[in-house]
């Protein structure tokens, strides 16, 4: 196709998103990816890559609110997973749509980590990935759980405008804040790329929302991670122990450190605060979790051989809204929500602390050690 004919296929792709409903839209290369880690080098995703096509797709607020107010998981729950399977709906479309005009192209799926079951390598894998590996070092407890991924959604984002980086680590878009899914298209097409986002535009005002919302010490309150993105520099808050937010995202654990509301996981039993001690807890409390019934929904993860995974957090990402009072409201609901409990039937249900602590205590000995601690003489 010749150069107005290219410029006219761009512009359709993008329009082809936003009617599909993405909120937001954008183009990076190689120039305005310059400088960060090895997960921005868009030919480990795809070795003709030139540009990544990447863009945002809303959450319902209504349901969001419901599942922070702990008075629905299950919708929420099926709702995410419904986003995420639209989202790589639209992203195999795009990329078939390139490699119908003779472009290579591949999707970008979230879980492209070892921990997603990605089993490609992650370490560096030229000169230039290890140069950046040495600018912005890998932590053991990060290749352990296999957390860092082979390309980052999240600094696609960032570096082409479709969002910017909030305190919390998450994009934040112009219009609905975190409560997005990302995707993304990598190809052999050497579009225009599309500007970061104006600095004076990121309404985060650290008001230090995500870090209230988090039941666990997942974001450091004193450290900042910064990143290099072609001329731009985006920094957000260094994240500790990733087994700590992991945790409560399956549904291991529950209850927060302070004790006073939990995530929607049922156990009422805390994560020792030494991380030294962490991976033993995680250990007890994995198996706390198999031996309890089943929670409804969920999703299948091809690459075990048994079980379901279910979302029981998120609460750093949900808080964030453009409108400080809204995201205000979410405190509130969620920290003041209560504990969650888990009924025989593997229903779960909040209750006020002193009522969820009575549920728990008036179970049988070995139902209610897969819940709380069982003090022995």
């Amino acid at each position: 196709m010749n150069t107005d004919e290219f410029v006219n296929f761009r512009s359709r792709l993008m329009e082809f998103l936003t009617a599909g409903g993405a909120c937001a839209v954008g183009i990076c290369n190689a120039d305005n990816l310059k400088g960060g880690p090895p997960s921005t080098d868009l030919t480990r995703e795809l070795a003709t890559a030139k540009t990544a096509i990447v863009f945002a797709y809303p959450q319902d607020h209504k349901i969001i609110e419901a599942y922070m107010g702990k008075i629905n998981h299950e919708k929420y729950q099926k709702h995410y997973i419904d986003i995420n399977n639209i989202v790589a709906g639209l992203s195999s479309e795009v990329a078939h749509i390139l490699q119908g005009q003779g472009f290579d192209a591949v999707p970008v799926y979230a879980g492209n980590t070892p921990s997603g079951g990605d089993g490609r390598e992650v370490t560096p894998q030229n000169a230039v990935q290890a140069k950046s590996a040495e600018r912005y070092p890998a932590t053991d407890v990060d290749m352990m759980m296999g957390l860092i991924p082979v390309l980052s959604q999240r600094y696609l984002a960032a570096a082409c405008g479709v969002g910017f980086f909030g305190r919390s680590g998450n994009i934040l878009t112009a219009d609905e804040g975190a409560t997005v899914v990302l995707g993304a298209v990598v190809t052999s097409a050497d579009f225009e790329p599309t500007p970061p986002l104006p600095e004076e535009d990121n309404y985060c005002d650290d008001c230090n929302w995500c870090e209230a919302v988090c039941p666990t010490k997942y974001m450091s309150t004193t450290e900042v991670t910064v990143v290099q993105l072609g001329e731009r520099t985006h920094q957000y808050s260094e994240r500790m122990n990733g087994a700590r937010c992991g945790s409560h995202m399956g549904g291991l654990a529950g209850i927060a450190n302070n004790g006073k509301f939990s995530s929607w996981g049922p156990s009422q039993k805390k994560l020792p605060t030494d991380d030294n001690e962490l991976f033993i807890s995680l250990m007890d409390l994995t198996d706390d979790q198999a031996k309890r019934p089943a929670v409804a929904g969920g999703f299948v993860p091809a690459f075990q051989e048994s079980g379901r995974m279910n979302i029981m957090c998120s609460a750093c990402n949900l808080v964030c809204h453009p409108e400080r009072d809204v995201r205000g409201k979410r405190v509130k609901m969620w920290t003041q929500g209560g504990l969650v409990v888990q009924h025989e039937n593997g229903t779960l249900e909040a209750m006020p602390r002193e009522d969820a602590e009575a549920f728990v205590n008036a179970m049988p000995d070995e139902r209610r050690a897969l819940y709380t601690l069982i003090e022995t003489a």
